[in-house]
């Protein structure tokens, strides 16, 4: 019976265990525990999904990857622009999608790289880092603290940029079958080439509308039905009359005082950067001993020069160095600079020992330096003691502010608790101009305060807002005057201009029309021209890939006349007239002259398509092993963060 007993709780306790693993595998428990709580897995590169558990092989892509990726991105912007896109604006044009679509990428390769086998050995990698220029310090050989400043510029971790090297290097020998040479056939090489290289001579003649300047006044009933039909055109925006206190460094400065005393201990504490360092001109002769360096001494107190004297005892004729005009700090620190800018002009009559060796210093010049009188900088240290100052001052002000404002609940009260000036503007539109169109909203953080009067709910305050330039504001919408279409009696005037705008350009159209007819008709440009009052121009030869904006040729204008055939007119509108442009002569490329350009170009041709062929593999490969993308996860990864 206690045998029977025993063997029933455990067919219980395993029934109960089983029942928990198919509850935890339905309610994604499993996944739980794998990730921590959370799902964390992006996207999957191989493998097999199993339902209710999840992937089984293949490689797994992190929200962090793809996230880091992204941050690598930004920085790269900000180095190359010096600004960092705002996060809505990198996502809206897609430079996480960027990202991801670059770690599924590289994880493609890694994973390919894996199922074929391919081994890349440490001594390999660190072979190729150590051939890298990038890395290669002063002495031409590679230096392990510039390999690491550099990775730390870039944001890049020994690690990281160590895979990435075994991938190239295993990628290389991935797609070694792809040969760049002559893959491009000779006849294609040709035709694009010549396509390229073919430059072309116009002759043009600009007609700007204004040539046009009898155009009528419509009728009412002309401007009546141009109204109608263009009433957008002339709709009046949306006003908002809105008042502001806005916080900035300028404003805090005059509370700032700098005492005499202050000004004069920051010169004495940065005297060196007021005036210019005294500079000597010398040269040095290195010995290994104390012996040598004296007995190069001796042999110039003898007669000798510098350089027969080192020659002499070192036995090499590179034995003077010369380091030429230096400052004391560009001298090693200690013995060597010290006596280096103690000594008078000429040898010196003994030898300094430093880490480096004995040194026999020659001085050949003294170029002494000169300092900026305090009475010279003092206004400039003034300055630059109250700006060191401000940002903490300003952010004092600031909290002090943000207290009120939430003790009063008001603006205005606020701002005259703490003695700060409520400004106001009346009437602007969206882009901060009167009904004038004037630019009325000018000045620190105009761009700002006009977002926030607009995003702001009439007779309702902002929160407490802060400028990328460190400046901080609230603005009180105060009154919305809302956007509405207008009687033509209010606009007429605008009208009446818009109506004769757009009829003296169909009547400059037409006069070009009929010019251009005339020119493949067989009557010459200078005639024609002489006709408009205007004049011809003759081109220098362009590419199509070039412009000679001095001759009216722009892109547009280029592209029309490689479509013509020879002494063919055509004409192509521009913002406030048109460009007449006849076909004058045509420059085909001499690919028998050109032959080392042809060359070359044949070239970067074969590796063009050899790196197209490349990305068809790897697309071969992703379709292969098969890619899964999380939409959700992606998605959640970059949502904007919600305010509290």
């Amino acid at each position: 019976m206690n045998q029977f007993r025993k063997y029933a709780r455990f067919i219980v306790l395993f029934i109960l265990f089983g029942m928990l693993i198919i509850s935890f595998g339905l309610w994604g428990v499993g996944d739980m525990l794998r990730m921590g709580g959370r799902s964390t897995e992006v996207a999957h590169v191989g493998g097999t999904r199993i339902p209710l558990y999840g992937w089984v092989g293949g490689a797994a892509i992190s929200v962090n990857e793809v996230r880091d990726q992204y941050e690598r991105q930004l920085e790269g912007i900000q180095r190359q622009t010096g600004q960092r896109p705002a996060p809505e604006q990198a996502l809206r044009f897609g430079l996480h999608v960027r990202a991801l679509e670059e770690v599924i990428q590289r994880t493609v390769l890694d994973y390919a790289i894996q199922q074929f086998g391919l081994v890349v050995g440490d001594d390999e990698v660190q072979a190729a880092i150590a051939r890298n220029p990038a890395f290669h310090g002063g002495s031409g050989s590679f230096d392990l603290l510039l390999f690491r400043n550099r990775l730390q510029q870039a944001r890049i971790t020994e690690a990281q940029y160590i895979a990435d090297v075994r991938r190239e290097i295993a990628a290389s020998q991935l797609f070694g079958v792809v040969r760049p040479d002559g893959l491009a056939p000779k006849s294609l090489r040709d035709d694009i080439y010549r396509m390229e290289a073919e430059r072309r001579v116009a002759e043009t003649i600009y007609v700007p509308d204004a040539i046009v300047v009898d155009v009528p006044k419509p009728t009412s009933e002309q401007l009546a039905a141009y109204f109608e039909a263009n009433k957008a055109k002339f709709q009046i925006p949306e006003f908002r009359a809105f008042s502001y206190v806005l916080l900035t460094v300028d404003d805090v400065l005059p509370q700032i005082s700098v005492t005499p005393d202050m000004l004069k201990q920051e010169y004495e504490a940065r005297a060196s950067q007021f005036g210019t360092a005294e500079k000597r001109d010398v040269d040095q002769a290195m010995a290994d001993s104390e012996d040598k360096a004296k007995a190069i001494i001796a042999a110039v107190t003898a007669g000798k020069s510098l350089e027969d004297a080192a020659k002499e005892v070192l036995g090499s004729s590179d034995g003077v160095i010369k380091l030429g005009s230096v400052t004391k700090k560009d001298l090693p620190p200690g013995p060597l600079a010290d006596g280096v800018f103690s000594l008078p002009v000429g040898v010196a009559p003994t030898p300094i020992q430093s880490p480096l060796g004995w040194h026999v210093v020659r001085i050949n010049s003294i170029e002494a330096g000169k300092s900026v009188p305090f009475d010279e900088v003092k206004d400039q240290l003034e300055k630059e003691l109250k700006a060191q100052q401000a940002p903490d001052l300003l952010i004092k002000q600031v909290t002090d502010f943000e207290r009120m404002l939430a003790k009063t609940q008001s603006m205005k009260l606020a701002a005259e608790d703490l003695g700060l000036k409520v400004r106001t503007y009346e009437n602007v539109d969206a882009r901060g101009q009167d009904a004038e169109g004037k630019q009325v909203v000018i000045g620190p953080a105009a761009h700002e305060l006009v977002q926030a009067a607009f995003a702001t709910r009439e007779s309702a305050e902002s929160e407490l807002l802060e400028t990328p330039r460190g400046e901080y504001f609230v603005v009180r919408t105060d009154r919305i005057t809302p956007s509405r279409t207008p009687t033509l009696g209010e606009v007429e005037a605008k009208v009446v201009e818009a109506w004769q705008t757009e009829e003296r350009r169909k009547l400059a159209e037409a006069k070009v029309k009929e010019a251009v007819e005339k020119a493949n008709g067989g009557a010459s440009l200078e005639a024609l021209a002489k006709e408009l009052g205007l004049e011809v121009r003759t081109t220098r030869a362009v590419s199509r890939f070039e412009n000679d904006q001095g001759n009216y040729l722009s892109q547009p204008v280029v592209q029309e006349l490689f479509k013509l055939q020879p002494d063919k007119t055509q004409s192509v509108r521009t913002a406030e007239g048109s460009v007449i442009v006849r076909l004058k002569q045509v420059e085909a490329a001499d690919l028998a002259k050109d032959k080392e350009a042809l060359d070359r170009f044949g070239t970067q041709l074969d590796s063009m398509i050899a790196g197209d062929l490349v990305l068809q593999l790897i697309g071969a490969l992703r379709t292969k092993y098969g890619v899964s993308v999380d939409e959700e996860v992606f998605a959640a990864a970059f949502r904007p963060q919600q305010q509290p």
